[in-house]
């Protein structure tokens, strides 16, 4: 008897070859019907034998194209229409939308053979694609995802091409990005005046490694936004390009051919290897091990941050020279947004680059390369973008419209839709009217593509955030508002990601976050759940003399915890020639914040221990720091344990670590074995602490959360003994440990606030 059933499939199912493959099983089980995309996700009207169907829909759920994330299948029996085939039929659009973008992917194996075969129609096509691979997320316009809601819309398909996208045994059937030479789109390379110099493919590979080899700069453009590329082993190359993009410090990404490339340089495990080849690319922090590249790649020297090609023009450019490690680090003015439109890139990027390679497709949605590092078989985010955004975490808990503002820095946002949570792409720092039209623009286009009108704004505490300020003016039109509080957001964020139920505690180590009681916090130790936090111990406060530019001066912070110890006999830091005003300054409390944040500790014993001065880029000082520690490692140290008191919680003495350091240079200590033990003093002090509180609690839970964890040996430290307590300890997964995590945790309250008739 035959049987007629209509079925929803839900979860990211456009834009992976989800009709095609429907296409195709619909043939293996005998099933006549229709699909379609829509803007719920993709619809089958399917009839056939009861055991047909039965097994039709088995095949959907337990063998999805490789792209594809099944969120959900809803079927309802209807009644037959007697179709006599199966077909794909045109998209249609619905009053709500509930689909989902892919991400954008790495060239496939197959593809990436076809690029290197002469025989082949789209031989050294730099746009090659098919359904399991190429650009999805930052060609997308609109949904439901077809050709003319994408970038491609203005590339009429040739017959080869349409022969190919009509064809359902073909792997680009129903392709959107599909194209070819005769009618896709194509390289241009260009000086930076604009002249053009060539638009032959094989003479722009072929020069483009040749200007590379002379120590020119190049501006690619990626998936996501122009690349400034340039050979990573020439120190010339290097300093023209820190000089010129005005970062003296700060490490620039490289890219090699190979995995077995990066091994000559980099030390490489079996799960940082699987992260290199996986298809979303990301730049994973390896443990370098010889100097192959410039030693100004990585002024920090520890790691480097390394990726394998994922474009196929990259892969052109080292079939070319195998031998290349190239630079290639995000192409934007210093402190603003990757710069991904043509018509800003000649104007913003020509002081820097000397050539640029562009094509005359459009970038709708600007993505940064991600960043991980591995922490054993764990993976950890440092920028979630390009490969991973925009897939949705799903909660399985229905909820109200809700957008969350994120923090000021390593901005992400986030809208909590229905059982659906999306992160927004790494959007940087929102200090630059650029950043600020950024954040704007992104946020409106995700309201357009997911039909997402919100009901409550959540923001941060502080009141200075360009996000606090996006949110009141959401709230004088009449959405509900809520505040979460910085550090409480970096725990429930966690909390989210890992599913944790109950009460944790939770370590956030950060740089500033405004604390409820209007002072700067970031060494928070707290009983928290999703909903509410109990401040259970932090380090004792000090000055931050000349507020926010001691974060860049840090020789500030050093002289205010001396000044903390000492007062105006400080044993260190003679050559100072300002401290007497910092002195000043403190003592009448002229624009000095109190602050307890462990990331200004850690700047400013970077100062005392004549590490740094002043810095160019976040964390600069800190990761001095942890480079020392690193050379100083003894397993055999006897730890400090920083005293602390009982005073409304437990107080960790900031002023007793600092003499402790004090003590080990009076004592001719060398500064590498100092830095150890600063970091071994807090990993077992925080022990000590979270250990008494669990006790107390009866809780087994701990999070750690807050950009000080990117530091791996206080990460691996204070994990470590932790555990050795019988303490469960979670990290984040799928969301960065810095503030990338703010906008899931402001959700993951708001939530539970809504939830709990609290909002």
């Amino acid at each position: 008897m035959k049987h007629c059933c209509q079925i929803r499939v839900k979860g990211i199912v456009q834009g992976v070859g989800f009709r095609p493959f429907i296409y195709r099983i619909a043939a293996l089980f005998h099933i006549m019907g229709r699909v379609w995309n829509d803007t719920q996700g993709v619809l089958i009207h399917a009839e056939g034998g009861e055991d047909d169907i039965r097994d039709f829909i088995q095949e959907i759920s337990a063998n999805p194209p490789p792209l594809a994330v099944i969120q959900d299948i809803e079927q309802v029996e209807i009644p037959c229409a007697g179709y006599g085939d199966f077909t794909i039929v045109p998209s249609r659009v619905l009053e709500t939308r509930s689909t989902f973008i892919p991400p954008d992917i790495c060239i496939c194996d197959e593809c990436l053979e076809e690029l290197f075969d002469p025989e082949d129609k789209r031989f050294q096509y730099p746009f090659i694609t098919c359904t399991n691979c190429g650009p999805r997320f930052s060609i997308v316009d609109d949904i439901p995802y077809d050709r003319s809601r994408t970038s491609m819309e203005q590339f009429s398909l040739c017959p080869y091409c349409r022969g190919e996208y009509e064809d359902p045994q073909n792997r680009r059937f129903h392709t959107q990005p599909v194209a070819c030479p005769a009618c896709g789109p194509h390289l241009t390379l260009h000086k930076n005046t604009g002249e053009v110099v060539s638009v032959e493919i094989r003479d722009i590979v072929t020069r483009t490694v040749q200007l590379i080899r002379e120590g020119n700069i190049i501006a690619i453009k990626g998936t996501g936004g122009y690349l400034l590329g340039a050979d990573a082993r020439q120190d010339s190359a290097v300093l023209k390009l820190r000089e010129r993009k005005c970062r003296p410090f700060k490490a620039f990404a490289l890219m090699a051919g190979t995995v077995e490339r990066i091994k000559d340089f980099c030390h490489v495990t079996e799960h940082e290897k699987s992260l290199l080849l996986s298809k979303e690319r990301p730049i994973v922090l390896l443990l370098e091990k010889e100097p192959l590249v410039s030693r100004h790649i990585a002024p920090s020297g520890i790691y480097q941050g390394v990726m394998l090609p994922y474009m196929p023009f990259h892969y052109q450019l080292f079939h070319e020279d195998p031998s290349m490690v190239l630079i290639m680090t995000s192409g934007n003015v210093s402190d603003e947004p990757i710069v991904f439109r043509d018509r800003d890139a000649f104007t913003k990027l020509s002081h820097i680059a000397d050539y640029f390679v562009t094509y005359d497709r459009d970038i709708i949605s600007q993505t940064d390369d991600s960043v991980v590092f591995a922490d054993g078989d764990e993976t950890h985010f440092i920028r979630r973008s390009r490969g991973y955004v925009p897939a949705p975490f799903y909660t399985g808990k229905g909820t109200c419209h809700i957008l969350s503002a994120g923090g000021d820095l390593k901005n992400s946002f986030a809208l909590a839709k229905d059982d659906t949570i999306i992160l927004s792409q790494y959007l940087g720092d929102l200090a630059t009217p650029g950043g600020n039209r950024q954040y704007r623009d992104t946020v409106d286009r995700f309201q357009k593509i997911y039909d997402f009108s919100p009901e409550i704004i959540v923001s941060d505490l502080h009141p200075g955030y360009f996000t606090t300020a996006i949110a009141d003016e959401f709230a004088e039109k009449g959405l509900r508002r809520i505040r979460v509080q910085h550090h409480h957001a970096h725990i429930a964020s966690v909390i989210e990601d890992r599913s944790i139920e109950g009460s944790v505690i939770g370590i956030a180590y950060d740089g500033t976050g405004y604390g409820t009681d209007g002072t700067l916090w970031g060494s928070e130790i707290m009983v928290a759940d999703r909903m509410e936090f109990s401040r259970m111990g932090h380090f004792s406060y000090f000055p931050l003399p000349g507020g926010e530019s001691a974060i860049t001066d840090v020789w500030k912070i050093g002289i205010s915890l001396l000044h903390q110890c000492y007062g105006r006999d400080v044993p260190l830091l003679d050559e100072e020639k300002g401290k007497d005003v910092i002195f000043e300054i403190i003592e009448k409390k002229i624009n000095s914040p109190m602050t307890c944040s462990i990331g200004r500790i850690f700047d400013g014993i970077a100062a005392i221990l004549g590490l740094s001065r002043t810095i160019s880029t976040e964390a600069e000082a800190a990761q001095r720091l942890e480079m020392a520690a690193m050379n100083g490692i003894n397993p055999f140290a006897v730890p400090y344990e920083i005293p602390f008191i009982q005073e409304d919680g437990f107080v960790i003495r900031t002023d007793a670590l600092t003499r402790y350091i004090v003590e080990l240079l009076q004592e001719g200590r060398d500064v590498e074995s100092i830095a150890y033990l600063f970091h071994l003093a807090i990993a077992k002090t925080t022990e000590n602490v979270v250990a008494f509180i669990a006790r107390e609690k009866n809780i087994n839970n701990i999070v750690l959360s807050g950009g000080v964890f990117q530091n791996r040996l206080l990460l691996s430290m204070v994990r470590e003994f932790l555990e050795k307590n019988g303490l469960q300890v979670y990290l984040p997964r799928r969301i960065p440990v810095n503030d990338g995590c703010i906008a899931m945790g402001q959700i993951a309250v708001a939530k539970e606030m809504v939830g709990n008739g609290k909002v």
